[in-house]
Parts: structure tokens; sequence; C-alpha cells
């Protein structure tokens, strides 16, 4: 927000108040460890949003770089309101295909905005309020978005759950400052006016402010604001709606914790017949979006549940640790998203993704013969590290004495599980040797006529070697791998 930005009452909010402030925010932040790393990772997950579907490499790997996240995007994949009866979601790739690119960004944003914070430990009870209040008003925009369909719905969840963010940085990590704002309110000053007083901008500033610096999507930004547009003020009509659910949802969660029993029911119906247009959505569907949530803040609709830790046996079947079960999962997951007549580069990354996790490897990749080049090019590839430097790799196709060579010229499995032995050390690709000599595989794949066509590769962190039954179940991933490509 260079230069400041203008207020409501025409002042301007001063640069410089505002750089102090936001750097004593961050400073605090990494004191208190509560967002180590966060620029790094939201950055990490606008960038992906900025590169768009037609790479989803980087969100799958921002995702993946989270275990804590990664087991969130697939308890929503696997929710009742995505996930037909008999279908289980365990890969991110696969997740993707299910929920949609925008979705698992969004969620993935709202996890490490507002997750993160659920982890801290609050200076006052204060501080925790207004936590409970934004996964309330998460709930309840999840539950309207549930029950209407509402298009592009889950960027609504976002923008809820990140309404108050100027609002939580203020409470968590300047408690000071929270306590003498919430003083001045109680006296009957007006919010904005107690904030500007106390920190130099609003706190719907402060959060704008907050969110620019992480370079958030420009429509999640422009619902940060409590006051009310005039019609067309907002933007698009999906801007437009985006605000609407943003400001039902955040204001149906003041009536649902004011607990004044009847007349809570009686304003629910009052706000709910205002936003019923402005929504799309009818009142009495409002009103049974609001119930749910109230009867369930931490029930399933989409993010507001899932950022809370919980251990019921309900939620998503959380990926067993045992590798062989990972494994076993990974190839029913793989097998239904070829039924789902999954992409060449959706089923790719679904291999790589299990074979990636399940055993803990530090590079995964596949390579496919281009006819053109006549070289086998990395067509898709994972890496504990980045950058990874197997992206953009390419290996001559022409006959050649080293185990990659051999593997596609016999299409014989090899598995080395110890390239520090003298007597194959000269037969060890320079790309496998120069990246470390640990254990790793080759799976060759032929086409109908037996010509090879690819290889699978991966290679793992540690020399713990790899047992018969695991080894079997690579080879039934090259197999869907090599399938898909005959197809």
């Amino acid at each position: 927000m260079a230069g400041g930005e203008m207020t409501r009452n025409g002042g301007e909010a001063s640069g410089g108040t505002g750089e102090a402030l936001l750097a004593r925010i961050m400073q605090r932040m990494n004191e208190s460890g509560g967002f180590p790393a966060l620029d790094h990772s939201v950055a990490q997950i606008v960038e992906a949003l900025e590169v768009g579907e037609e790479d989803t490499t980087p969100l799958v790997n921002a995702v993946l770089a989270d275990v804590s996240l990664t087991q969130k995007v697939l308890r929503l994949a696997n929710s009742a309101m995505y996930a037909p009866i008999g279908r289980s979601v365990s890969t991110v790739s696969h997740a993707l295909m299910v929920l949609g690119f925008e979705a698992v960004g969004h969620l993935a944003l709202g996890v490490k905005l507002i997750g993160s914070m659920g982890r801290i430990s609050p200076l006052s009870h204060s501080a925790e309020q207004v936590l409970a209040h934004s996964l309330v008003a998460g709930s309840v925009a999840g539950s309207v978005v549930g029950k209407s369909g509402m298009a592009g719905g889950e960027m609504g969840v976002v923008c809820t759950l990140l309404h108050r963010i100027g609002r939580l940085l203020t409470a968590f990590y300047l408690p000071e400052e929270w306590a003498l704002i919430q003083h001045a309110v109680e006296s009957g000053q007006d919010e904005g006016e107690a904030a500007r007083g106390v920190l130099g901008m609003t706190l719907d500033e402060l959060g704008r402010q907050i969110a620019q610096q992480w370079r958030l999507p420009a429509r999640i930004v422009h619902t940060m604001r409590s006051d009310a547009l005039s019609v067309g003020e907002a933007g698009s009509e999906q801007d437009e709606r985006l605000l609407a659910l943003t400001h039902f949802s955040d204001r149906s969660a003041s009536l649902i914790a004011s607990g004044k029993g009847q007349a809570t029911s009686r304003f629910l119906e009052e706000l709910a017949a205002e936003y019923s247009a402005k929504l799309g959505v009818p009142r009495e569907a409002l009103l049974e979006a609001v119930a749910a949530a109230t009867d369930e803040v931490t029930a399933e609709p989409l993010l507001a549940g899932i950022l809370v830790e919980r251990q019921e046996s309900s939620a998503a079947p959380v990926v067993p640790a045992d590798p062989l079960a990972q494994l076993r999962a990974g190839i029913l997951d793989v097998r239904q998203a070829i039924s789902e007549r999954g992409s060449m580069a959706d089923i790719e990354r679904m291999v790589l993704e299990v074979a990636f996790r399940a055993l803990d490897l530090s590079r995964v990749a596949v390579m496919v013969l281009d006819p053109e080049r006549r070289a086998y090019r990395v067509q898709a590839t994972l890496a504990a590290r980045e950058p990874n430097r197997l992206a953009g790799f390419t290996m001559p196709a022409q006959p050649g004495a080293d185990l990659a060579h051999l593997a596609l010229a016999r299409k014989v499995d090899i598995y080395i599980d110890n390239p520090r032995d003298t007597k194959i050390a000269s037969r060890l690709p320079d790309w496998i040797r120069t990246h470390g000599l640990h254990p790793f595989f080759l799976l060759p794949m032929s086409d109908r006529d037996g010509k090879a066509i690819g290889v699978f590769y991966g290679q793992q962190q540690n020399d713990a070697k790899l047992t018969k039954e695991e080894l079997g179940q690579l080879a039934g991933l090259r197999d869907l791998l090599q399938s898909r490509l005959q197809a």
C-alpha cells in the first residue's frame, strides 16, 4: 500500500507509521514462533496460484511441504460434500482433481494464515474470542456455500476467515494496544477511531496492509472491510457476492456469540432477509446454514471445521504411517483417478506423490521418451529440497553402459541398495551420482510392442533398504503409469 490509504473520514494513514507497525507485528510473530517462515510459505502458495492450473506442481509441492496442511486438504476432499460413497482420496494430486485448483490454493492460504494462530497460546481471553469469532464465521460461510452450491464458495470462506485478520494480529501480537482499543470501545468510542488513536490506522486498514504485504489475492484483500458498500461499488457481481457472504457470516457469528436467545433468533431472521437477495440464497436456506454452524461450529463445512485439529474417527481418513499401507492406499487412489479419466499429468503427479510420501524419498521422477529429440525427458518430478535439479532434465535415448540405459534396454527393474559398492560405481549415471549415493530404483516402462517409452525413478533420503513388498508396490505404480501412457 504505497503512499498510504485514504480513510473514511478523509484522513490518510501515515506510510511511515504503517511500516513501523507492520515491522513490530512481524517481529512479534517471529519471536512467538507462531509464524516461522510464514512469509515464505504464503509467498509459495500465492505464487502457485499465480502460475495457475496449467502447472499445478508448485501448489502440490507447497502443500506437501506441510504435513498438517496435507492432511487438511485430504480431509476436505474426503468430506461428505465432495466424496461420493466408496471413494477415498489419499493424495494431494487427486484432491486437486476433486476439489479444483483454486479451492485447494485458497484452503492452503486459510490454513496458513488462521490455522497457525490456533497453535499459539494467546495472552488474553479476548484474543481467544477473536479467533473463535473468525472460526465460527468461517463455519457459517462454509455452511451457506454447502447448502447453496455457490460458485467459487471456497474463496468466500477464506475471505470470511481472513476478514478480521487485522483484529487477530493486534489481539495476538500487540496485546497492550488491543487492550487499550477494547477499553475505548467499551467506553463508547467507535472501534475505527479507537484503533486510529492507538495504532495510527483502523484495524481494517491494518488487515489490508498485512494482506498486501503477504501478496494475497486482491479479491480477498477487498473483503477486509467492515463498512457496507453501495451497490456496484464492490466491483464484479462475484466480488459483491463475496463481500456479502463475508459480511453475512461475520455478523451472524457476532449474533451467535451474543447469547441473547430469542432476540438473537429475531435478529438472525432480519439479517437473513437483508442478505438473501445479495447472496441469491433463499432466506430459509440462510437460516438453516446458520443453525447448522451454530449446532456444530467445528463440523466439516469446508475450511472452518478442518482448521481445528480433531481426532474423531469421522474425520477424513488419515493416510496410515506404515509405508506399505500408504503404497497400497495410493494405488487404489490412482486407479480411482484413472477410472475418472484423469489426465496423464494428473496420474503422473499422483504416482510420484504416493511414492515420495510413503517412502520418504529425496526425489522422484517420471522420464518419458521424446522421439523427436531422441531423449528421455523428465515429465514430472518431486524433490525434498528446492531447487529440483531434475526439472527439465533430459537423458539421451541412444544405448549406453550405465544402469539407467541397462534397465531400459533389458526392460528389467533395478534397485540399488548400496550405490557405494565399487562393483557398480562405474555404472552409475552422472545425474544420480552427483545427487548423493543413497539407494535408488529405476523401473522401465514399455509400449504395447515392448519398446521402451520411459522410466520411473526414485532415490531415498537415507540408506534404509526397501522391502520386497514395497518394491512390488512400486512396480504396481509403474504398471499404472505404463497403462496410462499406452492408452
